[in-house]
Formats: structure tokens, C-alpha cells, sequence
């Protein structure tokens, strides 16, 4: 048994009766003991017998102390069952009784009188008595509800409520996440030993702090907005996070916030529970890139039969200038000057499209983009006798987004409606804007899927060509996704596939949900 684990528990033990005064000067203490008649002033009181039975635990680490304590929180619950106290007051009284030996054991850590492996070592055993006092607690509370006409006055639905509250109290004492406490005003009260590694900073840091000293700047403010209304709605909210550390270096996190409701459904505090996805992303964007380049290498013959044909006619007026009169060779410098102006904006398109990017979010005219990518692919779908023709709006209709993401997106799909059409045909390219959203169709009239392989679509390495490998739509289902829209296929065979690419609306500065 570690000697500085056994200290602290004979700490705690010495001073349980100053521990359960502590206790009693917290609002959610005094209301406890009040309502069930504990009294400092008792020999041997009850709130002092508890944190007395955990100082013997800490030290002797014997399963009946283990059996005491339970015996104690047996004796808890039928108090406050018989002073009529709610499950929910009782589980606030268990993380008080948790903060107060946090601040215990943070005054222990800060005069170096424990190690880092001791101080872990009785948070574990600290978490393991006060979730047997909350399961004994609970187990008599439903007993109760199943046997008697116990508070009558309660509905089916604040019981489910209180319960709910019991397990996101059990899930925040579960130290294999990160997580962190956030009351109604946005302010950090609690954040475990996870979050304070990937974060940089030290508990005493975080805690009276705001979430926005993690922003990093990549997601817009519209974005924490929502985060906001949902957790305010009482609704859970689930996505990808990029926070910046206090050293500066930037990490992913999948986050669930799970908001915490009275009997009245006023959310009075949250629940962060995130995983560390940063290595993840990693592997997507270098999915993404090498998806990119190869499709900079498919769609280099087209590029190259493009700047061809130009050329062919630049070389061919430059001949005719050497033998032709004053007058001609003006026409024939302006139609040279067109062609060169044709060369260099295939060229500018490719290079851009080819070249790294860093990722930044802004707002793009789809309609510019669409123009852009099918100019692009013309060469490629005129070698294949295929015609592409676009009905697209003059104003320019925006998506929040990355504009060579989006591009590769268009083209991806755009050239895959190229390859479905081997004896030519028809794709169109159209976009409308709902009062909420953003649709961008491409349908073509190739020899189209089954619905088999239709649900498919996305899947690594699920393909319908024969040299395909499935990662350039695997890609862009991601990308759409980060730009929080969504992507629905039709398909009928031998009649053509259309997608459907569907973004949030944006009204000037606001994405529209």
C-alpha cells in the first residue's frame, strides 16, 4: 500500500469533524443536513462518520470499512426517504462532499506533501466510496418508488429527470475521458485530469474560466451560437471541436455536451465528454490530399488537350501575321490574345486547384465555383462526348466553406458522371437556395446504380470502376459533412444518377439552421 495514500487517509480521518463542518457551510450541505436533522454538534454525527469510515478505508484499504460506509449511506437514505428529500438534492450532496475533498487534496499537491501517483491514487479510491454511497443511495430510492406511494406529488417524469442526473453524475466521475463541469453562465467548476493534459493547463487555471479560452479561431462564431442555443434548449449537442492549447498547439476533439435540466427543464449546469481525435484528422487530411493529387494526375490529359487546341490556333495566326496585310494581323492579334487569355486561365485553375491549401473557412459564391470546375472539365468531357450544361442563377448564392475543399468536391463527383457515361451523354449542373438551405444537383444520363450500391457510396475502397479505389467519395462525404451539410444520391439503372449536395443557407454573417 503507498505510505503517502495511508497519510492522507489519516489526514482525513483527523479532521472529518472540521470536513463535516466544511461541509455544512456549503449551501447544498447545509440543506442536506437540515432537512434530515444532522447535527455538528452530536457526538460522533453522522456527516462526521463518514468522512471518517473513508480516512480507515484510505488507510487499511480492509472491505469492511468498504461494508461500514455502505451501512452509513444505508442509514442516509432512510433519513432522507423519510424526511422526504429528492434524489437530486442527495446527488448535489455527493459532489459536494467530492469538491471538499478535492480541496483537501489540492492544498496536499500544492505543499508538495504527495506525490503525483498517490495524489491519483486516492482521487480513484475517493471516486470508488462516493459512487458505493450513491449506488446504495439509489438502490433504497427505487426500492422505495417500487413498493410504496412515496411522494405522490412527484410525476413519472421529474423520477426519470432525477435519475437521468444520478447517471451524468456517475459518467462525470469516470476518469477514462476528458471531461469537464460548466454551470449556466458558460464558466468552468470542474475539469478532470485528462482535460488539464491535453489542454496545458492546471486545474486552478480552468477553473473559474470560460470555454473561450480554448477557441482557437477556426470555427465561426455562428458556430458556438448553436452549441449555445442547443445546450440552452436542454437538447444534447455532438460534434468536432478545434481547440488551441496553452502552448499554442491546436487539437481535435469529439465532443458530446450533455446539458443538465431541473424538474422545471431550466439547464442549471453541462456536461463536456470528449476523446482526443486529433491523430484522426491527421489521417483524413492526408486521405484528402492524396485523393487530391491523384486527381490532379486523371485530369492532366484533359488539361493537356485543352492548352493544345489554343496553341494550335496560336501558332497557325502567328504564321498568317508573317504574310498578311496591316488591317488582318489586328484581328488576328486579338484572336491570339483570346486564346493566350484561354491557355493561362486553364493553367491558373489547375495550379490552384494542385497546390497545399490551409484551411480556411469563409464565404464562397457557389454558382463561381460551379462555373470554374465544369470550365475546367470541358476538355476531359468533350474527348468523351459528353456535354455538360449548367443552370445556375446570376446572383451569387453563398456556402460558408473551403473553397478548394468545395472544388474538389464538384469535381469529384462531376468527373465520376463523366466515367458513368462511356458512349456520351448529358450531365447538369444546377443550384437553388430554400429559405434555410443550399442545393447543388449534378445529374447525368449514365448507366446508373443499383440501390445496393448506392447505400455503399462513401465507403473506403467501395468502387464501381475498374480502377477505381472508393476514396474520392469517401473523401468528399467527409468534407460536405465538415461543412455541415449532407450529401443524397438517385439512382435508376441505365437512366442516370443524380446528387444532391445540400448546405446550410447563408443569410450575410449567419449560417441558417
Amino acid at each position: 500500500m503507498d505510505y503517502q495514500s495511508s497519510l492522507i487517509g489519516k489526514k482525513i480521518k483527523k479532521n472529518s469533524r472540521h470536513l463535516a463542518e466544511k461541509t455544512m457551510e456549503v449551501p447544498i450541505g447545509g440543506i442536506i443536513c437540515s432537512l434530515i436533522n444532522i447535527k455538528i454538534s452530536d457526538r460522533d454525527s453522522l456527516l462526521e462518520e463518514m468522512f471518517y469510515h473513508i480516512g480507515d478505508y484510505m488507510i487499511s484499504r480492509d472491505i469492511e470499512v468498504r461494508n461500514s460506509l455502505a451501512s452509513w449511506a444505508d442509514v442516509l437514505g432512510q433519513k432522507a426517504i423519510s424526511s422526504d428529500v429528492s434524489l437530486d438534492l442527495l446527488t448535489s450532496f455527493g459532489s459536494c462532499i467530492r469538491s471538499i475533498l478535492l480541496d483537501l487534496l489540492e492544498e496536499e499537491a500544492a505543499s508538495m506533501r504527495i506525490s503525483t501517483k498517490a495524489l491519483f491514487d486516492v482521487i480513484r479510491q475517493a471516486d470508488s466510496l462516493i459512487e458505493l454511497v450513491a449506488g446504495t443511495i439509489t438502490k433504497l430510492y427505487i426500492d422505495r418508488f417500487s413498493t410504496t406511494k412515496f411522494a405522490l406529488d412527484e410525476s413519472t417524469e421529474d423520477l426519470n429527470i432525477t435519475l437521468k442526473e444520478l447517471a451524468d453524475f456517475k459518467n462525470a466521475l469516470n476518469e477514462a475521458t476528458i471531461f469537464a463541469i460548466t454551470d449556466s453562465l458558460d464558466v468552468i467548476t470542474y475539469a478532470n485530469e485528462k482535460f488539464c493534459e491535453i489542454t496545458k493547463y492546471s486545474r486552478a487555471e480552468l477553473i473559474g474560466q470560460e470555454h473561450e479560452i480554448l477557441n482557437s479561431g477556426f470555427h465561426p462564431p455562428s458556430f458556438f451560437k448553436e452549441i449555445r442555443k442547443s445546450i440552452t434548449e436542454g437538447k444534447p449537442w455532438k460534434g468536432e471541436i478545434l481547440n488551441k492549447a496553452k502552448d499554442g498547439t491546436l487539437y481535435w476533439v469529439d465532443t458530446t455536451i450533455v446539458p443538465l435540466t431541473d424538474i422545471h427543464g431550466k439547464t442549471y449546469q453541462h456536461l463536456s465528454i470528449q476523446y482526443d481525435i486529433t491523430e484522426k484528422k491527421r489521417t483524413e487530411e492526408m486521405l484528402r490530399k492524396a485523393e487530391k493529387l491523384s486527381l490532379v494526375g486523371e485530369l492532366a490529359a484533359g488539361i493537356a488537350h485543352e492548352i493544345r487546341n489554343p496553341l494550335t490556333t496560336v501558332k497557325g495566326f502567328v504564321q498568317l501575321l508573317s504574310t498578311s496585310h496591316s488591317e488582318k494581323k489586328l484581328l488576328y492579334a486579338d484572336t491570339i490574345l483570346e486564346e493566350v487569355d484561354r491557355i493561362n486561365f486553364i493553367v491558373s485553375e489547375f495550379m490552384v486547384f494542385a497546390k497545399p491549401h490551409a484551411t480556411n473557412y469563409s464565404e464562397c459564391s457557389a454558382p463561381e465555383i460551379l462555373r470554374s470546375v465544369i470550365k475546367l472539365l470541358e476538355a476531359e468531357a468533350a474527348l468523351n462526348a459528353v456535354i455538360i450544361s449548367s443552370d445556375l442563377p446570376d446572383e451569387n448564392i453563398y456556402i460558408y466553406g473551403e473553397k478548394n475543399q468545395l472544388k474538389q468536391v464538384f469535381l469529384n463527383i462531376i468527373k465520376n458522371g463523366i466515367e458513368a457515361l462511356p458512349n456520351g451523354g448529358n450531365i447538369i449542373v444546377s443550384a437553388a437556395k430554400t429559405s434555410s438551405e443550399m442545393i447543388i444537383s449534378i445529374r447525368d444520363t449514365g448507366i446508373g446504380m443499383t440501390p445496393e450500391q448506392v447505400k455503399k457510396l462513401g465507403e473506403p475502397f467501395n468502387t464501381t470502376k475498374d480502377s477505381g479505389n472508393g476514396l474520392g467519395l469517401m473523401v468528399s462525404y467527409k468534407i460536405i459533412q465538415n461543412h455541415q451539410g449532407r450529401i443524397l444520391v438517385h439512382s435508376e439503372i441505365n437512366k442516370g444518377t443524380t446528387f444532391q449536395i445540400i448546405f446550410p443557407a447563408v443569410n450575410g454573417n449567419q449560417i441558417v439552421n
